[in-house]
């Protein structure tokens, strides 16, 4: 993701938006870990773990987020929370604007 600067311009890695989902994830209450999102090749050969990040040609960001949550909590919130979180990190972090946040719920523990 590249945002154009006064003097110059600053370019955001995937693997750094990554990590602040990843953070912004796991200090939401309810959050007992990142789920396993990836098939049974995408193991096999690598590729993401329980974070993916797609930037669209009209500079959005697609994120998908895949959770564990923690038995006895109510998962519509705790998404809700989590999406909300992870927005308002990208957007104050990052400088992202246009975001479409999905919370996948693969387990509770």
């Amino acid at each position: 993701m590249k945002i154009m600067l006064e003097h110059g311009e600053l370019e955001i890695t995937v693997e750094a938006l990554k990590k602040i989902v990843y953070l912004a994830t796991v200090e939401s209450y309810g959050t007992v870990g990142i789920g396993e999102s990836r098939s049974f090749f995408e193991r096999i050969f690598g590729g993401d773990k329980g974070i993916k990040i797609e930037e669209l040609e009209d500079s959005s960001l697609n994120v998908d987020v895949y959770i564990e949550v923690e038995y006895g909590v109510n998962i519509k919130e705790v998404a809700r929370n989590i999406a909300d979180n992870v927005a308002h990190k990208l957007k104050t972090l990052a400088g992202c604007e246009n975001l479409n946040i999905t919370v996948h719920v693969v387990g509770i523990k």
